[in-house]
């Protein structure tokens, strides 16, 4: 027994080397498969998907909105000569940007991609040259704007009701027509915009045949010079320029409340001076005049003019506030009402002043720029790019003004040090706009 024992034992030990290498090779079989798993994981591309709101070609960063409500965060992300598709990147748009890091800090965006909106299954899109036929030829066809109220009431298309999403997803079919054939358009804020395609889904869920999306939607319609027209909530509560297009006896006998009398011969003149982003309403006796009126406004720069439904019979027919007799307002006065984060023109001259000694003043301008145009009294300069790395410079328990040469990169500015806690404000001005009127120091 004994000399069988020990004739067995290198056998064994044979089996056991077989069996303990066989064991060794299937883990690392496991450990190469599953670092292949986590390289595959690693080399998923980096992504920002949000809204954009700001872009710098000058400091060459755009910034992106992630995230809704309480967890939305702005990430700033920089380009340059090799980022693709940065012709999709503007303010306002639904975006992915496709990132990569650079050193510690820096994110350099590869690709810009639109967030394109998905029509639901079933559902066909209408063209603006369509649609605009459509409005003319059906006048049964039910419109629906299904953009947060307050966007309608600024412009929207000829014949639309308003219709946003969360009033349908709470209303369902009361809030459609009880004809199921009716036919049914939806639009919002262009191919990005996914409030529509939703509309249209639940539209369809709940048994309507004739349903179609106007994909492009309302900034589409605007380029391709075609009317929008804003609500009387608007057009008396809104901070807006509204214009009488019609003789100046006209609108002494009857104007809107609160009309400036510039006769369409006299349009160009008397808005020379008026700052493009002004939202003008326009209105008049003759249509042809109007639409003719909103073109050339809108070829000149202008990039919110709208109609008054019905003209000024319309108006009054709709119960509209009128005004009668002479008017005192000849020169046409429009000053933008700030928007978050955003500094006064005025505040901000007073910081650069020295009146101000609890504000700190940040030029996110280039050193190269600061050298050639020179700097703001009582502000120092940290370029954009720089802002994430020298925040700690920065004292919390004071206030932070931000501006660069036209606002984009204050604004990025402005986002990053809000994010990090800073009581930041930012100044979205041309610093050479007359306004300004600041005291420029060479360094």
């Amino acid at each position: 027994m004994n000399r069988t024992f020990f004739y067995l034992l290198p056998l064994c030990l044979a089996s056991a080397l077989l069996v303990g290498g066989c064991a060794a090779t299937k883990q690392e079989e496991d450990a190469k498969g599953l670092s292949a798993k986590e390289s595959a994981q690693e080399a998923k591309p980096l992504m920002y998907e949000g809204e954009i709101v700001s872009v710098s070609e000058r400091a060459k960063s755009m910034s992106i909105v992630v995230g809704k409500g309480e967890t939305a965060k702005t990430m700033m992300v920089k380009f340059d000569d090799k980022t693709k598709g940065m012709s999709h990147a503007a303010k306002g748009r639904a975006a992915k940007v496709l990132y990569e890091m650079r050193g510690d800090r820096d994110a350099y965006a590869t690709e810009v991609q639109l967030k394109l909106a998905k029509l639901p299954e079933g559902i066909t899109e209408i063209k603006t040259a369509e649609l605009a036929q459509a409005i003319k030829d059906h006048p049964g066809l039910m419109l629906y704007d299904s953009r947060p109220k307050g966007r309608y009431d600024q412009g929207h298309l000829p014949g639309a009701i308003s219709l946003p999403l969360p009033k349908l997803e709470a209303q369902q079919a009361a809030a459609l027509p009880k004809d199921k054939n009716t036919p049914l358009v939806f639009y919002c804020g262009g191919i990005t915009c996914p409030l529509s395609p939703a509309s249209a889904a639940i539209a369809k869920k709940l048994g309507h045949t004739n349903i179609q999306v106007y994909n492009e939607g309302e900034p589409e319609w605007t380029k391709a010079l075609l009317p929008t027209y804003s609500t009387k909530d608007f057009i008396l509560g809104g901070n807006v320029v509204v214009i009488d297009l019609r003789s100046g006896k006209k609108a002494l006998a009857g104007r809107i409340k609160g009309a400036y009398s510039v006769p369409y011969a006299s349009l160009e003149d008397k808005l020379g001076d008026v700052a493009r982003n002004a939202p003008l309403v326009l209105y008049s006796d003759n249509d042809q005049e109007a639409l003719k009126a909103v073109k050339e406004l809108r070829k000149d720069g202008f990039s919110a003019v709208t109609l008054v439904q019905g003209g000024y019979e319309g108006w009054v027919k709709s119960g509209g506030e009128i005004e009668k007799g002479p008017i005192f307002a000849t020169e046409i006065k429009w000053v933008r009402k700030l928007g978050k984060g955003e500094v006064s023109v005025a505040d901000f001259r007073k910081a650069v002043a020295g009146e101000e000694k609890d504000v700190i003043v940040i030029d996110a301008r280039t050193k190269e720029e600061v050298a050639e145009f020179g700097i703001f009294k009582n502000a120092i300069n940290i370029p954009l790019d720089e802002i994430p790395a020298r925040m700690h410079e920065l004292p919390k328990h004071k206030k932070i003004y931000v501006h660069c040469s036209t606002g984009a990169r204050a604004d990025m500015a402005y986002n990053e040090l809000v994010n990090a806690g800073y009581n930041a404000k930012f100044l979205l001005l041309n610093i050479q706009d007359a306004e300004c009127d600041c005291e420029i120091i060479r360094q």
